[in-house]
């Protein structure tokens, strides 16, 4: 399960499970579906994200989510 704590997270429509063979470095996909069962596929707009910010905490192994130098990383939160 996850909690979002942070502020709105910005995507980009009209992701599909095409690019997943293709998908470029440094892109995080984000996959939610409706009341329905629809599934999207979203493309978090990364440039959108300041260095060092955690996007994602994993609370069993204490990893946080974030871009140091440049380079998306679990590193210790």
């Amino acid at each position: 399960m996850a909690i979002l704590t942070a502020k709105t997270l910005e995507f980009e429509e009209g992701a599909s499970s095409d690019i997943l063979a293709e998908i470029a470095p440094n892109t995080i996909l984000m996959v939610i579906s409706d009341e329905a069962g629809k599934k999207q596929i979203l493309r978090l707009n990364t440039d959108a994200i300041k260095e060092n910010e955690t996007i994602l905490r994993n609370t069993t192994t204490g990893l946080c989510y974030r871009l140091v130098n440049g380079v998306w990383q679990w590193v210790p939160c």
